[in-house]
């Protein structure tokens, strides 16, 4: 990125009141306490995300009849309530209460999974035949649910940049991602198992009534349970100290607004991230019941395995293998430059989408690395794009005087999640009308599903070709360089990896902590 289009920007603070840390300065004491719980909060956070994601949400839905079009919307859902970041933007920036905002936001994200628990089951076991509208009730809680993340999260990004420290962004914010997937894995397999154990009636547990309630029971407990980590996990940012922030009104409000959009690198960052989130939703909830389906018809498998079977691909095998890599991904981030993993992770996500083509009951074990590769490469686009809008969000120094903030966590989040919301529209109309499509071949029937694969992975090599030309980035090392020096970097990976859980308990080095700066 060129030095004209670096904004670490944000209006100046007031008098009297610096950054927790700067790329200046070794961290204060209380930097160092409030980035460890950060990163211990995510660990309870990670717990919850992981509970609500892959089979639950998807046999919940599938127990109240949703139909392949509802399955798009709820891929859609979490994209088209990202869109009330922008105006949670302005008004993080005319206040200037960061903390509090995001505290009012993530409270409710949490605490809504209780309703959502408990309402569409309540009205399917009072009324029965009642599926259809408890499904529309379900879609309405998840749009509030993920809003208040929505407007939380661009003052949660504003307020991170101005305590992690600029130049160990990459490395810190990977470790913190390193922590949630020790808790993440468990919890997959736990949940996998717990479903496989209590709620799968044989021959079919979404058959009859009695069995799909049983199913809408046992989802209901996890997600109630899971929001219980939740917010243990917003709790905990009540201890981080509020950064204070200068309000801005009039014309300084509608300066820092239109920064976004007057940068142009961002902007082209900004498309091909977009177009990659469109290509990724294509998969979406549809991967998880892809899997499901292909794993019930597996005699080997048994029906009684299916949920397990099902998390340890999507949601334990990806996490398992992020594990190894994301810390390279975070150095080369800091040392090499974003746009050499941008570059990296788009080329590499192609072969993953049309892979699953090939995935079959019979070729169970190709799923499985596919998730893991798929997981590896994202955390590469993930990596790059947080620190380009960690670099961009943070208050002014004299180093970099711009003006930005919130806004761009804000435009960052829209661009992006329109194109997700179609995404994952798109998906849903696609797989609604060709439901009952099938082209049988010698080697495999080709469905609906192969039709969204291919598409998916399309569209991620054309985010590579029509973008990432018009990406520049000042320092940034050639892809080949970077390539060399993430491969270099694997064992350390692995062996760091793996001492994590001595480092907390005191018995491994200290001097490689994920809080603690050089001097």
């Amino acid at each position: 990125m060129d030095s004209t289009d670096r904004h670490l920007i944000s209006q100046p603070q007031p008098s009297g009141s610096t950054p927790l840390a700067s790329s200046h300065h070794r961290p204060s004491h209380a930097t160092r306490n409030a980035l460890w719980t950060v990163t211990f909060a995510w660990i309870f956070g990670s717990v919850w995300a992981t509970a609500i994601a892959g089979t639950p949400l998807t046999n919940y839905a599938k127990s109240l009849h949703a139909s392949e079009f509802q399955f798009g919307v709820i891929t859609a859902l979490p994209f088209l309530a990202a869109l009330l970041s922008l105006p949670a933007a302005v008004l993080t920036e005319a206040t200037g209460l960061r903390k509090r905002i995001f505290l009012w936001g993530l409270y409710p994200n949490r605490i809504l999974w209780l309703p959502i628990a408990l309402l569409p089951l309540y009205m399917v076991y009072h009324y029965p035949g009642s599926e259809a509208h408890a499904m529309l009730l379900f879609l309405f809680l998840l749009f509030l649910m993920h809003s208040g993340q929505a407007i939380g999260a661009p003052a949660w990004v504003s307020w991170m940049a101005d305590i992690v420290p600029d130049r160990k962004r990459g490395k810190y914010f990977s470790r913190r991602r390193a922590w949630g997937i020790y808790s993440a894995i468990p919890t997959g397999l736990v949940v996998g198992y717990l479903l496989d154990r209590y709620a799968v009636t044989p021959p079919d547990p979404y058959a009859t009534p009695h069995s799909r309630l049983i199913m809408l029971y046992w989802c209901a407990a996890i997600f109630i349970i899971s929001a219980l980590f939740g917010l243990v996990d917003i709790a905990a940012f009540h201890y981080i100290p509020d950064v204070p922030r200068k309000p801005q009104t009039g014309i300084h409000l509608l300066r820092s607004m239109k920064e976004p959009l007057k940068n142009r690198q961002f902007l082209w960052i900004g498309a091909y991230v977009a177009m990659l989130t469109f290509a990724v939703s294509f998969m979406g909830q549809f991967v998880t019941k892809y899997v499901m389906e292909q794993m019930t018809l597996s005699t080997g498998s048994g029906l009684r395995h299916v949920n397990t079977i099902t998390q340890m691909m999507v949601i334990v095998a990806p996490n398992f293998a992020a594990l190894f890599v994301i810390s390279a991904w975070g150095k080369a981030a800091d040392r090499m430059g974003k746009k050499p993993l941008l570059v990296l992770a788009a080329l590499g996500l192609v072969p993953v989408a049309l892979g699953w083509c090939f995935v079959s009951a019979s070729t169970a074990w190709l799923g499985y690395l596919l998730c893991m590769a798929g997981g590896m490469l994202w955390q590469g686009v993930d990596v790059a794009n947080w620190n380009l809008v960690m670099e961009a969000s943070g208050s002014a120094d004299e180093k970099n005087p711009s003006t930005g903030g919130s806004a761009y966590a804000a435009v960052n989040s829209v661009i992006i999640n329109v194109a997700g919301m179609l995404g994952g529209l798109s998906s849903g109309l696609i797989a609604q009308s060709l439901k009952d499509w099938h082209f049988i071949t010698p080697l495999k029937t080709f469905t609906y599903y192969d039709i969204l694969f291919l598409l998916s992975a399309l569209l991620r090599l054309l985010s590579v070709v029509i973008f990432v030309p018009h990406i520049h980035e000042l320092h940034a090392k050639p892809t080949h360089e970077t390539l060399r020096f993430m491969t270099a970097n694997i064992y350390d990976n692995l062996f760091n990896s793996l001492q994590q859980p001595l480092r907390l308990l005191g018995l491994g080095k200290s001097d490689d902590a994920p809080l603690r700066e050089n001097p």
